[in-house]
């Protein structure tokens, strides 16, 4: 099969924490997706000189005439990826997935505990110190190269806050989006939330199941990791490690410091869509 003749229909790009993983899940459900599309490959990130173009194409046998699809939360803020999806495929829907900023880094906060890289009694209020670490919630920034070269209908930026309120008409829109023709399916447990921040009895246990996964992503082992994450054997696993209190809350005062840092972002946002007014806090 050549260049020519494969295609993909949609990618996801991100943003990481926004809910692209409970999106993707409930995506390949549809009788027209291919329910073997993965997730994070990374490829026009970090593994596009590392691999080639047909290993990419590997990942997508048997998907037949069914809707080809994966999600990089990477893509979106991988300097060359719009770039790259765009010269493979410049017909391609792009679909992002945004939210409040805010709750975005506090989330992101927890992933780095998750994976081991904070200690787990490291400040809140400490970490948002780091500027580098609020550049994720600047979603406009990295829209824009994407913005630049595809058409503004081919991409379609998600909400979650605005994606809650209303699951039916949500996935309706994504449907339509993607080219399906039932678009009015609705995913089996939609309702049910994915990858959320837990609290753990063994930290240890987790750090290890969120470092092989990274490592069997930044080598290319993206069909293995997925076909393990999809066995059950992690979701037994942290079933099995976590505990029933919840995570603790934001701090007042971080908060307020962030809603301050991202004030003007959603209205760039939304000038960058053609919407009008607020985002995730209407």
């Amino acid at each position: 099969m050549s260049q020519q003749d494969f295609n993909m229909d949609f990618i996801g790009i991100g943003s990481g924490k926004c809910g692209s993983t409970w999106l993707f899940e409930n995506l390949v459900q549809h009788p027209e997706i291919f329910d073997g599309n993965p997730k994070e490959i990374h490829y026009f990130g970090d593994l596009y000189e590392q691999q080639t173009f047909d290993w990419y194409k590997g990942l997508f046998n048997g998907a037949g005439d069914k809707r080809k699809g994966e999600f990089s939360i990477s893509y979106m803020y991988h300097p060359d990826a719009a770039e790259r999806i765009y010269q493979h495929f410049p017909d391609v829907k792009i679909i992002a997935m945004v939210r409040d900023p805010v709750a975005r880094t506090y989330s992101d906060y927890q992933h780095f505990i998750r994976k081991g890289d904070l200690p787990p009694d490291y400040p809140f209020s400490q970490y948002i110190k780091d500027e580098g670490k609020l550049r994720f919630g600047y979603y406009t920034d990295y829209l824009v190269p994407f913005f630049e070269r595809f058409p503004k209908e081919n991409i379609l930026v998600l909400v979650l806050e605005e994606m809650q309120h209303d699951l039916a008409e949500c996935y309706r829109r994504i449907f339509e989006f993607i080219g399906v023709e039932d678009i009015s399916f609705l995913p089996e447990g939609v309702e049910e939330k994915r990858n959320q921040a837990v609290n753990y009895r063994f930290l240890k246990l987790e750090n290890i199941l969120v470092r092989c996964y990274r490592f069997m992503a930044r080598r290319g082992m993206t069909g293995f990791a997925e076909r393990l994450k999809r066995s059950g054997v992690a979701q037994m696993v942290r079933r099995f490690n976590a505990k029933s209190e919840p995570i603790p809350g934001m701090d007042a005062a971080s908060k307020e410091k962030l809603k301050a840092i991202f004030e003007d972002e959603q209205l760039r946002l939304a000038n960058l869509l053609g919407r009008e007014g607020q985002i995730w806090t209407r």
